[in-house]
């Protein structure tokens, strides 16, 4: 799954409860089912090297909303944004909480709106699935 060889994976402890649901209050809709299992998991990955190569960096929801405020009013060019985490480059990956059933996407730091990101997996679960596997990549075709 991780490949510690470079450096020590960080590991997330289980995210609360109240916490998520703080989060999802001040965003006014609830975070996918298979998000909220992943952070309130035994552990999660907060950032680490993959086996697939790919670095990644997951949120947790405060990071989230951080990262949506940095954003500023550029989040409102991607309406429904949430962040579950990003390469510690430029790319940084998330879903449309409008969609019921939303897929990630992956987008720039200076993307422009929704027409901007490029697809990378048909759902949370199958970007869990992913990390979990360490077979995550951004670029597959690289």
């Amino acid at each position: 799954m991780v490949d510690e060889s470079l450096e020590p994976a960080q590991w997330g402890d289980p995210v609360g409860e109240g916490e998520i649901a703080a989060v999802e209050d001040r965003l006014g809709v609830g975070l996918p089912q298979a998000w909220r299992d992943y952070l309130q998991g035994d552990r999660w990955l907060r950032q680490g090297q993959l086996e697939s190569g790919d670095y990644l960096r997951c949120f947790d929801p405060h990071q989230a909303l951080e990262q949506l405020d940095a954003w500023g009013e550029a989040a409102e060019l991607h309406p429904g944004i949430y962040f579950l985490g990003g390469d510690a480059s430029r790319n940084l990956y998330c879903i449309d909480l409008r969609d019921q059933e939303p897929a990630v996407q992956l987008t720039d730091i200076a993307s422009s709106g929704w027409h901007d990101t490029e697809p990378l997996c048909a759902s949370v679960d199958q970007f869990v699935d992913a990390i979990r596997a360490g077979t995550f990549r951004a670029y597959p075709d690289e």
